[in-house]
Parts: structure tokens; sequence; C-alpha cells
């Protein structure tokens, strides 16, 4: 089935409408409405002094900073049942990958994600992913040419401040559920005792619609999912001036893997270096339909901080471990006979540390931060690759399987150092000039000498100009990949050698300019990436879910636009962003790669597989007294296709919610809520997939209807 394009005028509509109002959160209801605001009293009036000295150690001054408050990711369709993930994209320059990771200004390295300024280390699975909307108070995303103390990736920083009970009181249970059978009970809790608070969060999810779907029917095949996720941040005022705080996180997701149907291994003919239909244990056939793939994730980290703040000085010094899991466990016989490859990988990641980040203020013109960062992180990949072996023509010589194990461990230190100075000279001007070093020991490691520059001007008549300088330092990924060639094997990649990942070095500037003027703010904001052997990775299929590699050069640029508005009890938003990033040269795995591949990349620049030319988003809330609707949209021009003819079609999605408040038990706030997503119902793929099915096509859900109730207590 070909995917529905979008009509012009209904594509205009969307995305048109939104452009002409923008959005900042309503001025009542949201989650504080639920919980309840405590009373000024001595101890709240020292947290948000605390709160506010935590931020001021880490401004980002000169870089593009995008925002949301709870309240206006509540008045959303999805509200807080959503993974930070679907938070992101509706924000400038961020586009959805059919695998759940986010594009960020055209490059899909890796987020940092921070909570309550707190670096998280990577693992082997994407923080955005895994992180409940619940535990959010604010989501900011910060990308461009970022001040001296974010460092080692250059597509940008998420920072997520938590709730607190030190300023609610109460909690929340909630019921979510709908179309693909997918049902989520949730709770929260604030509370406070004298100087010690406490917010817990939980959720479980089950939905029969854990991945993309690999084709545009409504009713996916083997596709269930089941998730728990779980977070606590408990906090005790010592004094005055200092706060202790614990942060615990868990995830765990398991998923079936999804399978197109209408196959059989016997009969299929899809592209292969070796010759089909391929026998296994003295059988060719295998449906389609009996393929009984699966993966899990699990994740757990933990986050010890010391806040101090007297006069002038600020200090956090914070202590962080995480630990993460991934099973990757397709159809051993089933897999072999479709694609010759049938990978179990099993892969764990450890990581601790200490950020320790400060702030002086020397005066009224100058204010100082200095920070360290030391971390140890260890991964370890177990890869048992079932084949059948093959002669030089690729004629299957026995249809017993070969089992071949590989383990591959590694560990890496990385140790770093910033020194900045924020001066303000007069006339709303402000220069924030900085350094950072950074050493990154084991495979893909380096040292580096960054400098961070930036110019922000505060002009009359509400305009703000920032232009910015950073020079940025990138590991490469820890993760191993294969631990064989797999050569006489029908596993075997396309090419016979390879060079090692290599580090990544980017020169990046950014210019912008705000105005805001009653309840609308315009921003626009330009960016140049110059990279040398810029990380890129393409979706691969078992047993490596995406592979990394290096172009020689990379090119990434483009504008954004973006508009806010609000007034009395409407608001709206919308940002639009064009650009391309464009990569020459492969300079590390050509394993990975066809010769004509290679071939291409080498002649001239070529789009990378994460270059959208266009993204833009938009949407629009209204409270009409007890009732709240809200719509937002999203549009992307189409990644790629995989064989790098031509790209996959545009696609627009309307998503549309409705929350009616009522007094539920005890008086107490009660939330009935209606979501209507991909109202259009316009069935469309995010990635194409590749013709032997190792890599199967991703499209967005259909058409979904979901109800939910909340009862604040």
């Amino acid at each position: 089935m070909k995917p529905s394009r979008p009509r012009p005028p209904l594509v205009l509509l969307a995305l048109l409408i939104p452009l002409l109002v923008a959005a900042a959160p309503p001025p009542h209801g949201g989650d504080e409405d639920d919980e309840g605001a405590r009373p000024d009293t001595p101890i709240t009036v020292t947290a948000r002094r605390l709160d506010v000295a935590r931020e001021s150690v880490e401004p980002s001054l000169g870089a593009a900073t995008y925002t949301l408050t709870n309240e206006a990711v509540e008045n959303r369709p999805g509200g807080e049942t959503v993974n930070l993930g679907r938070v992101l994209v509706q924000m400038p320059g961020v586009a959805p990958d059919g695998s759940g990771r986010l594009i960020v200004r055209g490059a899909p390295g890796p987020l940092q994600y921070r909570i309550n300024n707190v670096i998280l280390p990577e693992g082997v699975a994407d923080l955005g992913e895994r992180l409940s909307a619940r535990l959010a108070d604010k989501v900011e995303l910060i990308a461009g040419a970022l001040p001296a103390q974010y460092g080692l990736q250059a597509g940008g920083v998420v920072n997520v401040t938590t709730k607190s009970g030190a300023l609610a009181a109460g909690g929340q249970a909630e019921l979510y559920g709908g179309s693909h059978g997918e049902i989520e009970p949730a709770f929260e809790y604030a509370g406070a005792s004298g100087p010690t608070s406490l917010f817990v969060s939980a959720s479980y999810l089950r939905s029969g619609l854990g991945l993309a779907a690999p084709d545009a029917s409504a009713r996916t095949r083997h596709d269930v999912t089941h998730q728990l996720e779980g977070f606590a941040y408990l906090d005790r005022i010592l004094d005055a001036d200092s706060r202790l705080s614990l942060m615990l996180g868990t995830s765990d997701e398991r998923f079936q893997l999804p399978v197109l149907a209408g196959l059989d291994a016997a009969t299929f003919a899809g592209p292969a270096a070796f010759r089909r239909p391929l026998a296994a244990n003295g059988t060719s056939a295998f449906p389609s339909e009996a393929l009984d793939g699966r993966r899990s994730e699990r994740s757990r980290y933990a986050i010890a901080s010391y806040l101090h703040s007297d006069g002038p000085a600020t200090v956090q010094a914070s202590l962080f471990a995480r630990w993460s899991h991934q099973l990757y466990a397709p159809d051993r016989i089933g897999t072999l006979l479709f694609t010759g490859l049938a990978g179990r990988l099993s892969a764990n990641a450890f990581a601790f540390g200490t950020q320790i980040e400060g702030a002086y203020r020397a005066g009224d013109d100058h204010t100082l931060r200095a920070g360290i960062l030391a971390s140890r992180n260890r991964l370890s990949e177990d890869l048992r690759s079932t084949v059948l072996p093959v002669d030089a023509g690729g004629r299957q010589v026995s249809d017993v399987p070969l089992a071949i194990a590989g383990r591959v461990a590694s560990r890496r230190t990385q140790d770093s150092l910033f020194l900045q100075d924020e001066w303000r000279p007069g006339a709303g001007l402000t220069v924030n000039a900085g350094v950072r070093l950074d050493h990154v020991g084991g495979r893909g490691g380096g040292t580096a000498l960054g400098p961070r520059a930036s110019l922000v001007w505060a002009a009359p008549g509400g305009v703000r100009l920032h232009a910015g300088y950073a020079r940025y330092f990138v590991p490469a990924p820890q993760q191993a990949g294969p631990a064989a060639m797999l050569a006489g094997t029908t596993g075997a990649l396309p090419g016979t050698a390879g060079a090692p990942l290599k580090v990544e070095t980017d020169d990046y500037w950014d210019v912008g300019a705000e105005r805001s003027a009653g309840g609308l703010t315009i921003a626009l904001d330009a960016w140049w990436r110059q990279a040398r052997n810029l990380l890129d990775d393409a979706a691969e299929g078992p047993p490596v879910p995406r592979r990394s590699f290096n172009y020689a050069r990379g090119r990434l640029r483009g504008v954004e636009l973006s508009l806010t508005w609000s007034a009395d009890e409407f608001s709206a938003w919308s940002s639009l962003a064009a650009g391309e990033a464009r990569g020459k040269g492969i300079a590390s795995q050509q394993f990975y790669f066809a010769p004509g591949e290679i071939a291409r990349a080498a002649v001239g620049y070529v789009p990378t597989p994460s270059d959208q030319r266009v993204t833009a988003s938009g949407g629009a809330s209204y409270r009409l007294g007890k009732l709240r609707l809200s719509a937002d949209a999203l549009y992307g021009s189409g990644f790629p296709r995989t064989a790098g003819a031509g790209r996959l079609p545009a696609h627009v999605q309307l998503d549309m919610a409705a929350v009616y408040r009522l007094e539920g038990l005890r008086d107490r706030p009660l939330d009935l809520r209606v979501d209507l997503v991909n109202a259009l119902d316009h069935a469309y793929p995010l990635r194409d997939g590749t013709p032997d099915l190792a890599r199967l096509p991703e499209w967005a859900a259909r058409r979904g209807i979901f109800v939910g109730f909340e009862q604040a207590f």
C-alpha cells in the first residue's frame, strides 16, 4: 500500500493557522492545581531561592533555548502519558525518527540529558524514550553554540527540572487507554514533612503498538509492549543556604518485534549476496507470521546532589550512576532463512562519576563559572550470530546452521574541566567567554581544548540579539558493533575492511534574534556547523540495531523561525526549520557499505540519513470554563531513502485533545481527557527499510482514539 499524501489545503490549514498565533501555558490549571501549591513558609521560600541559585550555575547564554512547562505539556494531546521524546518533537528543528530517536538540526548524534542540571551518562538505550513527562516541571532544549559547561554532544542538551514536594502537596491517579489495546495506569504524589520533601511517580503501559509499524495497516502483527517506569525525588533543606537531594529512576521495557504478513522464506526473492532460498535443518519454508523476535531494555539511575548558595557564591556537587541493559533476540531459524543472519545481542553498560560546578558573582559586571566532571564507563556486548556457510558464488554448502559467538568489553574514562566569565559591560550587552578541556580515554577517545564565546545584546524595544561560536569534541560511540566479519557465510558484510571509528571535531556558529511585544514572541535563529570526521549512523538489521561510521567531512546548516502568542484563555505556537545535513567521504567502518555507496560519497557531499530539509510544528490551546481544547501538528519533508535514490514523501500529522475538569472525590479535581492521534489518518513511512528485510520499514501509527481519567488527591 502506498502512503497517503496529505492534501495541500489540509497541510496549510494545520501549519499556517498556528503561524498566526503561538503558545505559552494558560494562566490557570495544570498539574499545580491538581496537587495544590504549598503556602509560603520559610521552607518554601528557601526552596525557591535555592532553585534559582541552581539555575544560575548553568545559564544558556548565546544558545537557542526552548522551554515547555508541565502545564503546557498537560494541555497538549497525550498530556503526561508521553515520553520526553514526544514532548521535544514540538520544539523548533526537532524531527522524530521511526525508531524513536530525535533528529535535532539534522544531527542524529545523542543528546545530553540532565536532571536538575546533573548529567545522566549515556547507556545502550536512548534516554528520550526512557524518561517520562510525569517527572518534569519544566523541559528545556538547548541547541547551537553552547557555553563551556556543556560538552561532548554537539546535537544539544535536554535539561529536565523535576517536580518537588517542597512546593506542591497531594497527588493524582490516572487511567489512560484506547486504540491498539493500550492501557496505562499511573500515579504521582508530592508531599513534605518539615524540611524534607518527596515526589514520586510510576506508570505501567501495555500496548499492541510497541515499535513502529512495518507497513501502512491499522493493525500491526506481533508488536505488543509492556513498559514499567518509576521515579523518586527526595530532598532535605539543611539550613537557609544548603540542600541535599537524591533522585532515583527505573524503566523496564519489553517489545515484540513486528512482522510483515504474507511472506514465506521459501519464496521470498529479496536481493542478497547469497542464493535463495536458504535451507536450515532440511527446511526452507517459514511463514513471516510465525516469526517470534523479542527486544527488551532496562535502565536504572541514581543522582545525589549537595547544593550550597551563600551570598555571591553557589556550588553544586553531585554523584551519579547509571546501569542499562539491552537484549535483541530475533527468531533464530525464521530470521536466518529470510535474511541469512540471526544475531542475538546482549549489551550491558554501567557508568558512574562526579560533577562539581559553581558560580561566583564578582561585582556587578562579572560572573565567573567553573566545573569539573569525572566519569568511568564500562560496556560489554555478547553477540551470537547464527549463519549458514556459502561458497564464493553465494551457494549454500550446508543446511546446518553455524553459531558464531563473540564478546567485546570496553572501558572509557572521561575527565573534563571548564572555565568561563560572563561579562556585562553595560548598555544591555553580555559577553560570555570560556574554554573547556576534555580527555576521553579508551576506544574512540582523545584530548581536546574547546573555546566557546557568545555575545548577547538586549536592545531597546524588546529585541534580543545573540551570536555564538563553539568548538566541539565528540568521542566516537563506545559500542563495538559486530564481533566478526562473518566472511564465507550468509551473514558476510558488503565490504572486507574498514578503519576504526574516529573522534569528531566541529566548528559551530549560531546567530539569532528575538522580539517580544505583549503576548507575541518571534524568534529567528541560523546555524552553520562544519565537522571533521562527522559521526553518523544508519539503521541496520539484526544483530546491530544501528551502525556508526564517520564521514571525512560534514556540513550542517539551516534556519529556524518560531512564534508564540498568548492572550487570556488562548495560546498557540508554531515553528518552521529549513536546513541540510551532508557528508563527504566514508572515513571509517567501510565494510558496512557497498563499493558503489563508498564511491558516491567520495565524489561530493551526499545527504546524511538524517537529512530532512523542512520540519515544522504548531498548535493551539483554548480554555472555555472547565473545558480545555488543544491541537498540534507536525510536518516533515521526508528523510532520504535507504538506497540513496530520492526521498520519502512529505507528511503531516494532526493530533487533537479535549480535557474537561469536574469535582471528583473529596472535592478534588477530576480530569476527563479524550485524545485523537493522527486525526487525518495519514499513512506515511518514516523510514523505508531495506529490500532484503534485514531492516523493516517504519511507518507512523494510524489514527488512534484514547481516553483518560485523572483524579487528584
